[in-house]
């Protein structure tokens, strides 16, 4: 794979911490915490460390590009709904964060645009009842109104509203979010902030309208991002981006306590960081967590359980669409979609998106399960 980068954007990068960090260790992080886009060593060292990888596959699908300025870092983070009563028209729901949300098929075609504000993660939850509708809950991180931006589809139009809340965080700019239906169908929503802090609101519906309560709220020593609850076990996973993967119970009433998972710190010379989106895949009797790793461009497969365990990555290189690099949010699905996607669906942004020789504005790539599913069997 041997992809020239044409352009490389470089600008200040503002570190936060929740700890005080000696002048060593600032330099350090400053380091990791630069992306391959604002950095041409950087880059060259992603690259390097991508085709080091030998399980390789490619996209079949790859969605249109997003509106942004020229060689923006636009596109971020994608969502799956399934449509459980035609699973070929099911949609994946994108974010741009500096403008809003797109919606597109199973084919890449945009059917909507939402200009909402800057959307930075997004993530749904099915089976919701609004009223007199059962409808798919979508909430996304509002960085323009540092709120949880809150939408959802319509089962029998298959239509994403616009805005119907907005619930105000607290944390320090609203970054990552994602959403968890209990086994009492009760919704919730965790969101992160830049600084740290993670907050954790339950939705419910009532008096016409969505009302929020903030259940708790806990914090790590840096810079957080991807979060996926397993709806199966109750445990949220949590990567910090230059640290590693965080567990802990998604029942706000169990005391907060952080575990690391085995294999996704430093320990394991295959994650270069930094660690992004975080996705989940139910096999028959296995769940597989899936993280991206923008350090190397590419992604690594975790088996959870006690314990957790590292098993293999993997990367995504040209075929009938350009390949991936420097990815930031990831989603799965496990349902049978349609020809193309037998066992599920993994839909992935893509920080650089080429047409030709030439980069075009981002987008997100749609790769079956079938072909990931190869290199844990190995």
């Amino acid at each position: 794979m041997t992809k020239k980068i044409l352009l490389i954007l470089v600008v200040p990068v503002l570190i936060f911490s929740c700890k005080t960090k000696t002048a060593e260790e600032d330099v350090i992080t400053k380091q990791r915490n630069t992306e391959a886009r604002e950095d041409s060593i950087k880059m060259a060292e992603a690259l390097h460390l991508q085709s080091k990888f030998e399980n390789i596959t490619t996209a079949d699908f790859e969605t249109d590009a997003v509106e942004s300025l020229s060689g923006e870092d636009a596109a971020d983070d994608p969502a799956i709904w399934v449509n459980q009563a035609n699973p070929e028209k099911s949609l994946v729901i994108g974010t741009n964060k500096k403008a809003g949300l797109y919606v597109y098929d199973l084919k890449g075609n945009q059917l909507q645009f939402l200009k909402v504000g800057n959307i930075n993660n997004v993530d749904l939850r099915d089976g919701f009842k609004y009223g007199e509708k059962e409808v798919a809950l979508v909430v996304g991180s509002n960085r323009s109104l540092n709120t949880i931006s809150v939408f959802y589809i319509d089962h029998e139009t298959g239509i994403l509203s616009d805005t119907i809340q907005n619930i105000v965080s607290a944390v320090d700019e609203v970054y990552g979010i994602c959403m968890y239906k209990n086994s009492n169908d009760e919704y919730f929503v965790f969101v992160n902030g830049k600084g740290g802090v993670i907050e954790q609101w339950q939705l419910i519906y009532e008096n016409n309208e969505i009302n929020a309560e903030l259940l708790r709220n806990f914090s790590v020593n840096s810079q957080p991002e991807g979060m996926v609850v397993d709806d199966k076990t109750g445990i949220l996973y949590l990567g910090v981006e230059e640290e590693g993967i965080l567990k802990t119970d998604a029942n706000a009433q169990i005391e907060t306590k952080l575990e690391w998972i085995t294999g996704s710190d430093s320990t394991n010379t295959d994650i270069a960081y930094d660690i992004e989106g975080l996705a989940l895949y139910h096999a028959e009797d296995k769940t597989y967590l899936v993280a991206s790793i923008q350090g190397s461009f590419s992604y690594a497969i975790f088996e959870t359980g006690n314990p957790d365990k590292y098993l293999t990555s993997f990367i995504v290189s040209d075929g009938v669409v350009d390949g991936i690099e420097e990815t930031d949010g990831i989603d799965i699905v496990n349902t049978p979609l349609n020809e193309n996607f037998p066992k599920g669906l993994f839909v992935a942004q893509d920080g650089f998106n080429y047409s030709g020789d030439s980069i075009i504005n981002q987008n997100f790539k749609y790769v079956s399960w079938e072909k990931i599913e190869q290199f844990i069997s190995k």
